[in-house]
């Protein structure tokens, strides 16, 4: 029997070698023999001989999995410099909102430009803003906009640093941002058009911003704005803090790294004047002081009671306190200004998506709906949307050969700085350059590695394709029999795998958005006996996929509640399986979301899933894979299959779970498959972009 002290420090060496944090040195830590219980029957217990392979070579973790390359940090720090030597600053400017709260600004201006009739672009973002280092993301952007003659307005959110007011999430987005846009307006240097730009939290607000309808504002571009989004069509996510009505867990980091001093932060007399608090802020930012050690939060996702996570690691009072105790119905909800389909645009946007990031689903279907309801025509009419193959906010940052993880994606670049300028240019400044000529959607389609075009979202060139789950009974890891067929069955048959929520499949990959994901190679995780795994043979010829996909199964369990996972992979001809996309279902929520409905033993329940959606060729040669099981942690939250709160729990339920399917069970999946072109649809963007930027 091997001790536990060696068992240590086999995996110590394998966090080293393989970089285990946060994904699965947790779950490593469980194949340590408990006291008098020999090796293998706790490799038993768990059903995870292949966890060992999967949970410590194929699943890395706290790595940069989509690298910024030189060429780029040199682009982004040449613009930094730019930007300091080519603008003026005007710090410390509040803005008076509504009820008399005032919001922080810093407002940048092109030097020796008169400062008269200039359109403004408004970054509202609770992060902390450097008047001495504009942020690398945004700095390229900044430069092009202060070449053509713009004003930049950096807005701390209400309740973050220098603005006054309490910071909750979301906070006043539509207020706020109308009170702002209604300012700038006003000021005599203003043209009377206002453009909002922001990647993540500062795109997340220009939904609610856009539906109150403020005076000049005339374009929005929403970059990876997914946790802005409550319910819309099949998604109810509220901010991507559940999918399926099971909590997604990255938040927890988000509000320990973001949250801090909101409401606990240090606050200055408010008698003193505008260059006295410009002097102060050459020696304060507010920003906390203390470092986020990773490491702490890695090692807590695995709290029970998950509510107490947050005491756990001894973080700060946030709106996760709360949050956390909720579910998806919970009438709290609608106190957060979240966009939803209740709301209609009146400014066209320029939406920028990305397949790797969490918030995909929710944010193609806003588009969707928006491109049909919207209040204006020309928010109607002329919005467009980018999909690139990254991770979140990472498209600038593609290169010649785009890595996510571990996946090449070939050359996913584009000129998003030209593109951005060209809308603005046209709707904040009037200039005929052609950008409502754009196509409606540009969606790089991986595998085949091209920018495509489409004039409707979903493309209406898609038909859907059913690939029916099928096995003899043994799906259970990718060397059982588990099946894809287009044929409809003739026999009904059922895959069985235990559930255990102490030793949950871990997450090599997906979309966790701020941590790491992308595209990981799956085969070892595979070997898992608690991973139903179906397959195609190997295609006769490439199946190319854009759009939503649709899933349902059939299951039966033990237990009144528990949850399903599935997702979608290619399978290249050397056995590689590469995620796509992902979703998963806290079964108790299958009927809506007015009230939970519980299972009862025997009983076979449809489960119908939120779309997943991704665009991907499936070249000849290549396998389509779904991967079904109840559990993708840290990811998701456990289900601890008891029926009860969840969040309050600490004593988990083993399940075992059933997926039927056959003629009376009919459990699959749709894919949108498109015609295959013979040649790609856009020019690649290259360095430049030029071609793709002016492609019709």
């Amino acid at each position: 029997m091997v001790s536990k002290r060696a068992w240590k420090s086999r995996l110590g060496t394998g966090r080293k070698l393989f970089g285990l944090e946060p994904l699965c040195w947790s779950s490593a830590l469980t194949l340590l023999p408990r006291d008098g219980e020999p090796l293998l029957t706790r490799i038993a217990r768990i059903s995870a001989v292949g966890c060992i392979v999967a949970g410590l070579i194929s699943a890395p973790a706290r790595i940069d999995a989509q690298v910024r390359q030189p060429e780029q940090e040199l682009r982004e720090q040449e613009a930094v410099a730019y930007v300091n030597s080519h603008a003026d600053k005007e710090d410390m400017v509040m803005i008076p909102m509504r009820d008399g709260v005032q919001l922080y600004n810093l407002i940048l201006f092109p030097k020796d430009h008169p400062r008269k009739d200039l359109p403004a672009v408004l970054i509202h973002i609770p992060y902390l803003i450097d008047p001495n280092h504009t942020s690398d993301l945004f700095a390229p952007f900044i430069q092009s906009f202060i070449e053509h003659g713009y004003a930049i307005v950096w807005q701390s959110e209400r309740g973050r640093y220098f603005s006054q007011g309490h910071y909750t999430y979301l906070v006043r987005s539509g207020e706020d941002g109308y009170d702002t846009i209604e300012w700038i307006t006003k000021q005599p240097w203003s043209n009377g058009k206002v453009g909002a730009l922001g990647c993540s939290s500062s795109a997340e607000e220009q939904h609610k911003l856009n539906a109150f309808h403020p005076p000049g504002f005339a374009a929005a571009v929403p970059w990876a704005s997914g946790a802005g989004i409550g319910r819309v069509g099949p998604y109810n996510e509220m901010g991507n803090m559940y999918r399926g009505g099971v909590q997604i867990l990255n938040w927890i980091q988000w509000w320990w790294d973001s949250a801090g001093g909101n409401p606990t932060r240090p606050m200055f007399d408010p008698t003193l004047t505008r260059d006295e608090m410009i002097n102060v802020h050459r020696f304060w930012n507010l920003e906390p002081e203390i470092p986020v050690d990773h490491a702490v939060v890695d090692a807590a996702y695995k709290t029970l009671p998950l509510n107490q996570i947050m005491k756990v690691i001894q973080a700060e009072p946030s709106d996760y306190d709360s949050f956390v105790n909720r579910f998806p119905n919970d009438p709290r909800w609608k106190d957060t200004e979240f966009g939803t389909q209740d709301d209609h645009y009146s400014a066209p946007m320029l939406m920028i998506n990305s397949w790797y990031d969490m918030g995909i689903g929710p944010n193609v279907t806003m588009f969707q709906y928006q491109v049909k309801h919207a209040a204006t025509e020309t928010a109607r009419n002329d919005s467009r949307m980018i999909i690139a193959p990254t991770l979140h906010c990472a498209q600038t940052r593609a290169s010649e050969h785009t890595v996510v993880s571990e996946r090449d994606v070939g050359d996913a670049r584009l000129d998003y700085v030209g593109l951005v300028q060209d809308w603005y240019d046209h709707f904040l400044k009037g200039v005929d350059n052609g950008v409502t000529k754009w196509p409606l959607v540009r969606a790089y389609m991986m595998g085949i590695n091209q920018w495509r075009t489409y004039d409707s979202w979903p493309p209406k060139e898609a038909h859907g394709v059913t690939y029916y789950l099928d096995s003899d009974g043994g799906a259970n890891t990718r060397l059982g029999d588990g099946r894809l067929t287009t044929v409809k069955l003739r026999k009904d048959r059922a895959d069985r795998f235990t559930y255990d929520p102490m030793t949950p499949v871990p997450t090599p990959g997906g979309a966790p958005g701020w941590t790491p994901g992308g595209a990981y190679d799956r085969s070892g995780l595979e070997m898992r006996t608690d991973i139903l795994v179906y397959s195609t043979p190997p295609l006769t010829h490439s199946v190319e996929i854009t759009g939503p996909i649709t899933v349902t199964l059939y299951l039966s369990s033990d237990r009144k509640d528990t949850d399903l996972t599935v997702d979608l992979l290619d399978v290249d001809p050397s056995g590689r399986a590469y995620n796509l996309d992902e979703s998963i279902q806290r079964v108790r929520w299958r009927e809506g979301w007015d009230h939970p409905v519980f299972m009862q033993p025997g009983h076979v329940y449809k489960v119908e899933f939120s779309p997943l959606t991704t665009s991907n060729a499936f070249a000849a040669g290549h396998q389509i894979r779904i991967e079904v099981s109840s559990s993708n942690f840290p990811h998701f939250e456990r289900n601890l299959n008891t029926g009860g709160n969840n969040y309050d729990e600490k004593d988990p339920l083993v399940a075992h779970n059933v997926i039927h399917h056959g003629p009376q069970y009919p459990s699959a999946i749709v894919l949108p498959v498109l015609p295959v072109r013979s040649a790609p649809a856009t020019a690649s963007a290259g360095a430049g972009g030029s071609a793709a930027r002016n492609a019709q």
